[in-house]
């Protein structure tokens, strides 16, 4: 439920094969195809004001090594350049994301470029928690969703292009051209920080489904496959010569290949 009160909730996190569970002060980096993760039930109401005082931050998804960089290594310049931590919490209507950025020229969005060269967060997620996790095509319920970071119209896309007809259950691509707003009832705000913004914002799950593919209500125990990645342009516009993505995963397939996702489990 999403309204104007405040939760706590917590975070942990484990990467299998490390042998290491993430709890209290200790947070992990994502290695590609090893990703797990666990996202929380609100308790109670959320607020979105860009205070994440209401989160528990001991256990983050980091996005911030460079092995993580799956485009133009070359222009990143390290951890405050571009990265970010990432939280997720949910109840049957939403899905709540918050994220801790460090970024030297945030907010540089303009609608001059595709949605996937301007700064933007992309959002992998899957609501189906009985599909195969080492699927390596999209299937019905599986979406890329573009949030974009310009600070003024906060346009957002979801991109179905890599879907086979068959499979899109009358769900196509939306928003990948222009500046649209398709997700309905998101509600996002920042805050400033030293090194970068802080993030917060409310996705309800009704944007991941239509008259074919039904809604989505999580259930804990459920887990899906899911990736984040945050790209930077500090200079958007054409001919321009970077543009850098740093991804949850460290996989540059995750637009084509749902295999390469983490997994997030929802408690």
């Amino acid at each position: 439920m999403y309204t104007n009160m405040k939760n706590k909730v917590r975070k942990t996190l484990l990467i299998p094969g490390a042998a290491t569970l993430c709890l209290g002060m200790f947070s992990c980096t994502a290695l590609a195809g090893e990703s797990t993760a666990v996202a929380h039930q609100a308790q109670g109401a959320v607020t979105i004001d860009g205070d994440l005082s209401e989160w528990d931050l001991s256990s983050p998804i980091e996005i911030k090594d460079e092995s993580q960089v799956i485009r133009d290594a070359e222009h990143w310049l390290g951890e405050t350049d571009v990265s970010s931590s990432v939280y997720l919490m949910w109840d049957e209507e939403n899905l709540y994301l918050a994220v801790d950025a460090k970024e030297a020229t945030p907010f540089g969005a303009v609608g001059q470029l595709a949605h996937n060269m301007e700064d933007n967060f992309k959002l992998y997620i899957s609501t189906n928690p009985d599909a195969d996790p080492d699927r390596t095509a999209y299937e019905t319920n599986d979406f890329l969703v573009y949030l974009m970071m310009d600070k003024t119209n906060w346009y957002t896309a979801i991109d179905r292009s890599m879907i086979e007809r068959e499979n899109l259950a009358r769900f196509s691509t939306q928003g990948m051209e222009g500046s649209d707003k398709v997700l309905q009832g998101y509600e996002r705000t920042y805050t400033i920080t030293d090194e970068g913004f802080i993030f917060e914002a409310v996705i309800p799950w009704a944007n991941f489904s239509n008259d074919y593919i039904e809604a989505y209500v999580p259930t804990a125990g459920d887990t899906v496959n899911f990736d984040f990645c945050m790209t930077d342009n500090d200079y958007p516009f054409p001919n321009t010569q970077a543009s850098v993505q740093i991804s949850w995963s460290g996989s540059a397939e995750s637009d084509k290949n749902p295999s390469v996702w983490g997994r997030v489990t929802f408690e």
